[in-house]
């Protein structure tokens, strides 16, 4: 156990994970909960419980895809997307995980909007296959994107390139 952690993912999201009431309003809402290792509100309750190595090997913290239903369902307002966001950071940044594809794929995807200021999915897909060498899984799926135009073959890029650049920084600071 790590009674720091709770502090160090208030300091890191700017969120208060200790106000939770584990009310589960999170979790019930949660449209991907049934494929989470632990819940939404298991993550906050670890978290207030110094569980820092179970917290960030679990898969949980990947699966979250920010669509804030918990957000508008917790009577606390916390925003567990942004905790989520903060602990896939330290998570990558200590290098743990023990689905290593997972971290790669979502450093590639942050490359890519740095990059574009938006992600460009064909090239995050073809650098994908190439780091993880799974070339020909999901081939079928990516054919079928293809052809109903899910993936453009240039980026389209953002007007104020400047500002995504200023916005990493600050994330980095």
């Amino acid at each position: 156990m790590n009674k720091g952690f709770a502090q160090q993912v208030t300091k890191k999201s700017h969120e208060n994970v200790n106000k939770c009431l584990q009310c589960l309003k999170c979790t019930s809402g949660c449209p991907i909960a049934s494929w989470m290792d632990y819940k939404p509100n298991q993550i906050n309750r670890m978290i207030q419980m110094g569980y820092r190595d179970k917290v960030l090997d679990s898969s949980t913290i990947w699966l979250c895809v920010g669509c804030q239903t918990c957000v508008a369902r917790c009577p606390m307002k916390i925003d567990i997307p942004h905790v989520m966001d903060s602990l896939r950071e330290i998570a990558v940044s200590e290098k743990i995980s023990r689905q290593p594809n997972v971290t790669m794929f979502h450093q590639l995807f942050l490359d890519s909007v740095k990059r574009w200021g938006r992600v460009h999915e064909l090239e995050l897909i073809g650098l994908y296959k190439l780091k993880s060498r799974q070339f020909f899984q999901d081939m079928d799926l990516g054919k079928q994107m293809f052809m109903k135009g899910k993936l453009a073959i240039l980026p389209i890029g953002v007007r104020d390139k400047k500002g995504i650049g200023k916005i990493f920084r600050f994330l980095k600071g």
